[in-house]
């Protein structure tokens, strides 16, 4: 079985004498296992180059170790696989950062990659050309592509066209067509940024995609759009069946036919097990729509996040309806910074019982005691046994109530140094806002009646 090679030690500037050293234990520990392992056709499959910052000298040495044949043959470039090469030139001046990235890059051409991740680098355009040979500028390199990862780098609306155009290039035979994870993080290519991401997705076409990460690139409320019209477009042709892991934070679902075109993808994404739309802008009305169309995908959901989403009560009302389909395969919930109200809180707690939840977030959500109460209530009946983590701070708990969830939880709460005994959340509740809720329920009830009877019809043979 190939091996793989780290760079070892703390994050640190990697000069060329630390270089010397690091290509030197490589060396002896690809010979030993050649040794072990004589009719290995390849030595090594994954490199980790991440959390270094690399001098070109650095860089020049670790590229022409992977690519000499004076010791292995074939080099040991040709059989690498997996390049991960995130985080390599923090503090480097952009010439010399530039030269690196090209030298590491260019150090792949004779491999055949599947996958990539080059986050964590100061990339812009120029970056994205140096890095061109593990980006698809060289067919033979990238043909097999299918992972990449380019969170915080800075990609610019500029910089993310030219990411799309390396992979959509070559119609059939692009990559972006046998992609099955694609992930773009923290960066700040706005509106037009998420253009460029839906001209990708048109591509996926193969039904490969499984992993999604479109979060915290500036989107806003236009740029969102593309992002659901992307992902519609995808679940409407069979591409989104094989999704596990969505995350699609920091984007702005507020308009209706957003979050409509969102909850429409979703109902495809039957194998999804995480889902991230946390500070989506999503609502009462949205997440209604959202919740119910995961609860009709089926999907056996581990991980859900729904927290900044301008939730209150009636939205969670919607929310405690998916958790309780949840509750056989949930591992960790979260909710926080919403507008809950105890209330709110206390309908979702309400329904957990669950022998795989391990971890519950819930913080700032405008509760106080009954939602404490209710809490509590929920470990004394035993129905989160494998409970971790919960965490409730800034709310409005009395001292009394604070004191239980301390003598209850132990290290499993984390210090509520925010809590306002003095503010009286709950002082707020009334008999009319909890009728008023209920009355909610009936339209969503009659939307999936209506669901229910199209899809039943759709399925007659006239």
């Amino acid at each position: 079985m190939p091996i793989t090679l780290n760079v070892s030690g703390p994050r640190e500037v990697l000069t060329e004498e630390k270089a010397t050293a690091t290509v030197a234990a490589w060396k002896e520990e690809l010979l030993a296992h050649r040794a072990a392992e004589p009719s290995a056709s390849i030595l090594c499959d994954k490199i980790i180059l991440t959390d270094k910052s690399y001098t070109s000298g650095a860089a020049k040495i670790v590229s022409t170790f992977l690519t000499s044949t004076d010791d292995f043959q074939p080099s040991i470039a040709s059989g690498i696989s997996i390049a991960i090469l995130s985080d390599t030139i923090a503090s480097r001046m952009e010439e010399e950062g530039l030269e690196v990235l090209t030298t590491i890059s260019n150090a792949f051409k004779e491999s055949k990659l599947v996958e990539v991740d080059l986050s964590d680098n100061a990339m812009g355009t120029k970056g994205i050309d140096a890095c061109s040979t593990v980006l698809g500028g060289d067919a033979n390199v990238t043909a097999n592509l299918a992972k990449l990862s380019l969170c915080n780098n800075g990609l610019s609306e500029s910089t993310m066209h030219e990411v799309a155009d390396l992979l959509t290039k070559g119609g059939d035979n692009c990559i972006a067509k046998n992609l099955t994870q694609i992930h773009f993080y923290n960066n700040m290519s706005g509106p037009k940024g998420c253009e460029a991401f839906e001209s990708i997705m048109e591509k996926c076409t193969e039904n490969k995609l499984t992993d999604i990460r479109f979060s915290s690139t500036r989107a806003r409320a236009g740029g969102s759009t593309h992002i659901t019209t992307a992902l519609k477009s995808l679940a409407e042709s069979g591409n989104l069946e094989h999704v596990t892991r969505l995350d699609l934070a920091d984007n702005t679902f507020s308009d209706e036919s957003v979050n409509t075109d969102l909850a429409t993808a979703l109902k495809s994404c039957s194998k999804l097990t995480y889902i991230n739309l946390r500070d989506c802008c999503i609502a009462n009305e949205g997440m209604k729509r959202v919740c119910n169309a995961l609860k009709v995908s089926g999907a056996k959901l581990t991980h859900l996040d729904v927290s900044g989403n301008d939730l209150t009560a009636s939205g969670a009302r919607s929310v405690a309806k998916l958790v309780a389909s949840l509750n056989s395969t949930i591992v960790e919930f979260s909710a926080e910074e919403n507008e809950m109200t105890s209330r709110g809180v206390k309908k979702i707690v309400d329904v957990i019982n669950s022998q795989t939840l391990e971890k519950i977030v819930m913080n700032q959500n405008e509760f106080g005691d009954i939602a404490g109460r209710a809490i509590l209530d929920m470990v004394s009946e035993n129905r989160v046994p494998n409970l971790t983590r919960i965490e409730l701070n800034e709310g409005s708990f009395t001292e009394d109530v604070v004191g239980e969830l301390v003598e209850c939880f132990g290290d499993k709460l984390p210090e509520m140094d925010d809590n306002d005994e003095d503010t009286e959340h709950d002082a707020d509740l009334d008999d009319e806002e909890e009728e008023s809720e209920d009355e909610d329920d009936a339209p969503e009830t009659a939307d999936r009646d209506v669901d229910d009877l199209a899809g039943a019809l759709s399925q007659v043979q006239v």
